[in-house]
């Protein structure tokens, strides 16, 4: 998606790369070679992994790996010793995020453990993109209406949220990371003021300014927000407003540069550090101000673009990426952008109230044939709120506003059914679609409805029917414990598989046997420290965590 810009450089365009960076310091993305003698472990990953970024982890089955380690401090440092001034560190790729004259780049080609420059080319300068410039943004990030339209009921009736709403499912204890343009004015606005009276956001961060104030920029991460965390009754109620959230800016909307899709990867890597379940973002890339960085459609592949890379390194932490599809569809490029392209992810596309598709929603399949989007939600005339005084209901078409509502219907979900992993809340996610028969490249799977994914879920990730649950009612005792963990099952015989992992995801222990009213479980063999249990049996999971003394 590309925003319409007004230059007040005239001739911008036609500079030569060299000549565009001659006036500021570039900005690169280095990637280093590997990481050798790291002061970091996988065994140790509480040194750089909150413990609930490492719970979700061993309740996922995901082990903690290589590319969980910090970059090499040694190496920063002598990134340092270069004069360059580091800016961020990523994990996932290896790399950091850097400023450097071309003296200084030179001597960092020669260390011995540099690998590549991503593009081959800087991402950005250290000036800040857009000085001087009018950003029209409605192409990215949709429109923004003046007129009420009532509340949010119509478009949370699309999805089912009100009846599950009704049982008491509103979010809570999930946490939803937000990456967008800013959240304007959202620490004073009245329909998200619980957020901040019950410490509902546990982190925010500004990645373009660097800073940790997130409410000070665009409003767009706000309208966003307010889909899924309003909670005015009366006037707006979001899907999931009893969850938790860290907000991030990672956009900036007066430029169009590829450090977007870098501070989207550091954005991103703190999510999954603080222990995200759901990021939700609704920004996208193909094209940018200078045209020697645009994406092709044929690089809509799931594996180029650097910002797909960094969606698909965040799924596999076990976190799920929620992404708009875009905004393009009555354009002549009309696909999807990067990240939505990813492969493990869900790409989000936009409807009017009736589930029709609306024109604007950027369509599928990628550059490689998959279908996308998968799901879609009502994006066009979309009830937001925004940073008018005290924060006021408006309208807004646009992917953008789709998205938020699908991860706020995952976040219910799993507050429902935390034993599902992230795959198999996808794919239940899709299933629930209203065209999941006939699934096609404008609104892939459809619309879902919460009703229709959990009677998938009942009857094939659950006992059927109106059993009672197998797992619901097993206790551990005692807590801590020092040579034995009991396990009262009550008087239910059937079998179970009992598996015991670390924070790591190694799994230590597995029993699989026919339960009695009591089982011991010997663990007087075991280091000090903290242990999760899995308990499977009949399709249900429960995982209990115990300190072991």
């Amino acid at each position: 998606m590309r925003k319409s810009i007004v230059l007040i450089a005239f001739g911008f365009f036609f500079l030569s790369p060299c000549l565009l960076w001659a006036q500021e310091i570039p900005r690169y993305l280095v990637l280093f070679s590997n990481k050798s003698n790291s002061p970091f472990s996988t065994t140790s990953p509480e040194a750089f992994l909150s413990p609930r970024a490492i719970e979700r982890r061993a309740r996922q089955g995901i082990s903690i790996t290589t590319s969980d380690l910090p970059v090499n401090p040694g190496y920063t440092e002598a990134v340092r010793q270069t004069g360059a001034k580091v800016l961020f560190t990523s994990r996932w790729l290896n790399a950091a995020l850097l400023e450097a004259t071309d003296s200084q780049l030179t001597a960092i080609k020669a260390l011995p453990f540099f690998k590549s420059i991503e593009r081959d080319l800087p991402l950005a300068t250290s000036q800040t993109a857009g000085i001087g410039r009018l950003g029209a943004v409605q192409q990215k990030f949709g429109t923004q209406e003046t007129i009420d339209h009532g509340r949010m009921l119509t478009q949370l009736n699309l999805l089912g949220i009100p009846q599950i709403h009704e049982k008491g499912i509103r979010g809570k204890g999930i946490l939803i990371a937000v990456l967008d343009a800013g959240f304007s004015r959202g620490n004073e606005v009245q329909y998200i003021r619980h957020l901040f009276d019950n410490k509902q956001i546990i982190d925010t961060y500004d990645f373009i300014s660097r800073e940790s104030d997130v409410f000070d920029d665009h409003f767009h991460g706000l309208n966003c927000l307010s889909t899924i965390a309003a909670n005015q009754p009366g006037t707006m109620v979001g899907a999931a407003f009893e969850a938790d959230f860290a907000l991030y800016r990672s956009e900036n909307e007066y430029s169009e540069t590829p450090y977007e899709e870098a501070t989207w990867l550091m954005a991103a890597e703190r999510a999954d550090s603080v222990g995200a379940d759901i990021l939700s973002c609704s920004l996208g890339y193909n094209q940018f101000d200078n045209p020697i960085y645009d994406y092709s459609y044929a690089d809509m592949d799931g594996k180029t673009a650097l910002v797909t890379r960094a969606a698909q390194q965040a799924a596999r932490t076990g976190m799920l990426v929620v992404n708009a599809a875009g905004n393009s569809g009555n354009d002549p490029w009309k696909f999807i952008t990067a990240p939505a392209d990813a492969d493990s992810i869900l790409t989000v596309g936009a409807t009017f109230s009736n589930r029709s598709y609306a024109p604007f929603s950027s369509v599928g399949p990628t550059a490689d044939g998959r279908l996308k989007p998968d799901v879609a939600a009502m994006g066009a005339g979309t009830v937001i709120g925004n940073n008018l005084g005290l924060g006021t209901v408006s309208t807004g078409s646009g992917t953008s506003f789709a998205t938020p509502q699908i991860a706020g219907f995952a976040a219910l979900l799993w507050q429902a059914y935390p034993f599902l992993r992230t795959q198999e809340l996808i794919q239940i996610i899709r299933r629930a679609g209203h065209q999941a028969a006939n699934p096609d490249n404008l609104l892939g799977f459809g619309v879902p409805t919460i009703q229709i994914a959990e009677e998938t879920i009942q009857t094939e990730y659950t006992p059927l029917g109106l059993e009672p649950s197998l797992v619901e009612h097993i206790e551990i005792y005692p807590n801590p414990v020092e040579d034995y963990v009991s396990l009262h099952f009550g008087p239910v015989s059937t079998m179970a598989l009992l598996q015991l992992y670390t924070p790591t995801g190694t799994m230590v222990q597995s029993h699989a046997l026919t339960t009695v009213p009591t089982v011991q479980i010997p663990v007087s063999a075991l280091p000090a420290g903290t242990y999760i249990l899995k308990i499977t049996m009949n399709k249900e999971i429960k995982a209990l965590k115990f300190l072991k003394h």
